[in-house]
C-alpha cells in the first residue's frame, strides 16, 4: 500500500473554497482556499461531549470534554506518521453557521477521497481478536451501521481501522472479504473498482440498513456516492430528502435501477410514483444491473414535469385477470446479475395518461423482454405528495389494552345526567359529570351514551363505535333513529358536532390530552335564548355568483374626486375587497324565494355625504325589476346606515 500511497503525493487542483485543518502538533484550527497541504482524516462515530469547533478554540475549555482524548490521540496518529495536518468533522466544521455546514455537506466526500489516510476509529472494538474470528466484535461494530460512514468507507484511497485503544487491526485491502461480508458491498469495489461502474440501484442498497441521527441525512451522507449536490434543509424530513436525492440523480443519469424497489409489505395496498421513500426500500436490490436502454432508442431519457415523471415504458398485461384490466406490467430494461432475468413493477393506469405504481411491495422476474417491447408507451406518473408526519404520535396504538375515553360534561350542560350504555364497559371516575369507557382492545366495539333532564326528559345520544381505528363518534337527540355511516374519511373528529333541540343547542367535541391513549369527549350546551345559537348551528355556504364593483374610483361629478366604497348591507363572510375593486356575493334566489336577495353599498366622496346604491339579484320570472329594486330600497330605509366595511355596521343617529 506504500507504493500505492505513493500515487497520490500531493493534491490535485480540485480546490475548496474554504477548508479548515487542525495542527497535529499545535491543535490549532488553519483555514485553506487553494494549495490544500497533504492531510489525514478521521472517520468515527459521535459519542457523548465531542469537541466542537467553538471548543478547540480554547484548548483549556477542550480539555474538560470527553471527547478532548479522541482529538488528541487522532493527532498523536497522525503526527507519529509525519501528518502535519488531520480533518476531523466534528471541531472542524463550523456548525453553528448554516452556510458553511451546507458546504461542507456537500464536500464531505471529496474531504475523504482528496485525504492521504483514513484513519476510522471503532470504540467498541477489541484488537484482541482478528476481524475473522467469530468472538471478534469488528462485524457489530456502530461503524459499519451508520449513515454517513459508508462515504467514509468508499471514498478515500486508503484506509486503516483502529481499535478502542488506537491499536491497528488492519486496512481496509486486508479486509476486503469481512468488509464487504459485513457491508454487502461487493469487494471489487475495495480491490479499486469504480463505484460508478454499479447501478443507482446497486448503490443504494449499501446504504440500506443504515441510520442516521437526522433523518434527512439519510439523503444528504449519499449525494457524494452519486457525485449530485443540493442544499441541506433539515425540517424537511427524510421522505422528501431522499426525493431530492433522487430527482438530482436523474438530471445526470438516465439508469432505469432507480425504480427498481420494494416498499414494506405494509405498503402493499398504497399507490405510488415511481421514487422510493427512502434507502431502505432498496434492500432487495443489490444484484440489479444498471438498466441496458438500446433496445427503445432515442425515447431512453425521462423527466419531471409539474404533473410527474414522464417516461417511455415497454407495457404489457398481466397473466392474473384478478388485479383488474388497467393494470400493466411495466418493464425497467434492467436485468439481476444472478441469472439475467428482466424486472418489471405494476402499473395501474388512472386516466388518459395518467399511471400510478400499484402493489409497490413487489417487483416482477421475466424470462425475456420480447413482449413488452412490442408496446412502448410514453406515459406521466404522478409522485405521491410528500407529508410530513409530526414526531408526537397523538392517535392510540391499535388494540391499546390501555386506552380510555372520557365523556365529560361542561358547567352549561351538568343539568343532564348520564342514562345507559351498551356494549363496553363503563368505569366510574370519581368526577360526578364524567363516564369513562375502556373498550375491548381486539374486537369491534360499540358504544351508547344516553343522557337526560330530569325535568323535561329531553335526550341526546351520543354514539361510538371502533372498526380498526380507536373511537368514531357522533351525536344525535334520542328520539331520532341512527345509523352508522358505512366509511368516514377521517376516524379523528376534533372540530365537535351540534345538533338542535327544543332548548337549545348540544355540542359534543374531541380534546387531545397529554397523555397518549385517552381521548376526551366534552359535552357543551347553548342556551335558545343564546344570541350565539344561531352562530352554533348554522353553516356558511360558498355564494353561487356575485358582482365586481369599484372599491376606489374616479367621481366624474367633481374635479379630482374619488368615490370609494365604505359600506355593504347585509355584510357577508365571503365579501372580498382588493385595491380597486370588491367582490359582493350575491347568490340567485332559490325557487319559492318572496324576495330577491339584495345588497346596498354605501360609497362616499370627500366633501359630501355618502350615497347609496341598490344591487338587486333578479331573474325575469321574479317580476318587474322596479318593483324589486323598490322593495330593496324600502328595506333599506328600515335599516341602519353602515359607514364602514371594516367595523361593519355603526348608527349614526
Amino acid at each position: 500500500m506504500a507504493g500505492q500511497q505513493l500515487l497520490f503525493p500531493f493534491h490535485n487542483s480540485r480546490l475548496l473554497s474554504l477548508m479548515r485543518l487542525l495542527n497535529t502538533n499545535t491543535l490549532k484550527l488553519a483555514e485553506f482556499y487553494a494549495d490544500i497541504p497533504r492531510y489525514a482524516i478521521l472517520s468515527h462515530t459521535w459519542e457523548k461531549e465531542e469537541v466542537t469547533f467553538q471548543d478547540i478554540q480554547n484548548l483549556e475549555t477542550a480539555r474538560l470534554k470527553a471527547g478532548y482524548a479522541k482529538v488528541w490521540n487522532a493527532c498523536a496518529r497522525a503526527r507519529n506518521y509525519d501528518f502535519e495536518w488531520i480533518w476531523i468533522d466534528s471541531c472542524c466544521i463550523n456548525k453553528e453557521s448554516s452556510a458553511e455546514l451546507s458546504e461542507a455537506i456537500n464536500s464531505m466526500y471529496q474531504y475523504y477521497e482528496d485525504a492521504a489516510v483514513c484513519y476510522v476509529y471503532l470504540c467498541d472494538v477489541s484488537a484482541i481478536y482478528h476481524p475473522r474470528n467469530p468472538n471478534s466484535s469488528f462485524n457489530n461494530s456502530r461503524w459499519f451501521k451508520r449513515g454517513w460512514t459508508l462515504q467514509e468507507l468508499l471514498a478515500p484511497h486508503y484506509v486503516v481501522f483502529l481499535d478502542k485503544d488506537w491499536v491497528r487491526i488492519g486496512t481496509r485491502w486486508t479486509l476486503r472479504d469481512v468488509v464487504s461480508a459485513i457491508t454487502s458491498i461487493p469487494v471489487e469495489v475495495f480491490e479499486g473498482r469504480d463505484i460508478d461502474i454499479y447501478s443507482v440501484a446497486q448503490r443504494m442498497s449499501w446504504a440500506a440498513s443504515r441510520e442516521t441521527t437526522r433523518a434527512e441525512d439519510q439523503a444528504y451522507s449519499l449525494m457524494g456516492i452519486f457525485g449530485v449536490s443540493m442544499p441541506p434543509i433539515y425540517g424537511e424530513g427524510g421522505p422528501k430528502a431522499f426525493m431530492r436525492l433522487q430527482q438530482e440523480i436523474i438530471k445526470i443519469s438516465d439508469d432505469r435501477s432507480i425504480f427498481a424497489w420494494v416498499a414494506a409489505s405494509s405498503d402493499r395496498d398504497e399507490h405510488r410514483g415511481l421514487l422510493a421513500k427512502s434507502p431502505y426500500e432498496f434492500r432487495m436490490s443489490g444484484e440489479v444491473k444498471a438498466s441496458e436502454s438500446d433496445c427503445i432508442g432515442d425515447r431512453s431519457s425521462y423527466s419531471f414535469g409539474n404533473n410527474g415523471l414522464r417516461i417511455h415504458l415497454p407495457l404489457e398485461t398481466t397473466d392474473d385477470s384478478s388485479r383488474g384490466d388497467d393494470v400493466f406490467l411495466a418493464s425497467l430494461l434492467c436485468q439481476t446479475e444472478r441469472d439475467g432475468s428482466f424486472l418489471s413493477f405494476y402499473l395501474r393506469k388512472t386516466s388518459q395518461h395518467q399511471y400510478a405504481r400499484c402493489y409497490p411491495d413487489q417487483l416482477v422476474f421475466r424470462p425475456t423482454l420480447q413482449p413488452a417491447l412490442k408496446n412502448i408507451q410514453e406515459l406521466t406518473v404522478r409522485e405521491n405528495r410528500v407529508t410530513r408526519m409530526s414526531r408526537f404520535d397523538n392517535r392510540p396504538r391499535y388494540g391499546s389494552a390501555g386506552t380510555v375515553y372520557h365523556v365529560d360534561l361542561l358547567p352549561s350542560a351538568r343539568h343532564f345526567l348520564f342514562t345507559n350504555t351498551i356494549s363496553s364497559p363503563i368505569i366510574y371516575s370519581p368526577a360526578p359529570n364524567r363516564v369513562s369507557i375502556r373498550p375491548s382492545p381486539w374486537s369491534l366495539s360499540r358504544s351508547k351514551l344516553t343522557y337526560k333532564t330530569q325535568v323535561t326528559k329531553e335526550a341526546f345520544t351520543i354514539h361510538l363505535w371502533r372498526t380498526g381505528f380507536p373511537y368514531y363518534y357522533a351525536l344525535h337527540l334520542g328520539d331520532q333513529p341512527f345509523e352508522e355511516p358505512p366509511f368516514l374519511t377521517d376516524p379523528f373528529p376534533d372540530d365537535g358536532t351540534v345538533v338542535r333541540s327544543d332548548s337549545g343547542a348540544i355540542s359534543v367535541h374531541c380534546e387531545m390530552t397529554g397523555r397518549l391513549g385517552d381521548q376526551r369527549l366534552e359535552i357543551d350546551f347553548i342556551d335558545q335564548d343564546s344570541l350565539e345559537i344561531d352562530f352554533w348551528t348554522q353553516t356558511l355556504q360558498p355564494p353561487r355568483s356575485g358582482f365586481i364593483v369599484p372599491f376606489i374610483a374616479p367621481y366624474s361629478g367633481r374635479l379630482n374626486g374619488i368615490m370609494q366604497l365604505i359600506g355593504v348591507y347585509p355584510s357577508d363572510f365571503y365579501m372580498k375587497t382588493f385595491q380597486d375593486m370588491a367582490y359582493i356575493p350575491m347568490s340567485p334566489p332559490d325557487d319559492g324565494d318572496t324576495a330577491p336577495p339584495f345588497r346596498i353599498l354605501t360609497y362616499r366622496i370627500p366633501g359630501d355625504p355618502p350615497f347609496m346604491l341598490p344591487l338587486v339579484s333578479w331573474t325575469p320570472h321574479q317580476g318587474h325589476l322596479g318593483q324589486r329594486l323598490l322593495l330593496a330600497w324600502e328595506l333599506w330605509n328600515k335599516c341602519i346606515n353602515p359607514i364602514s366595511i371594516g367595523q361593519g355596521l355603526v348608527n349614526e343617529g
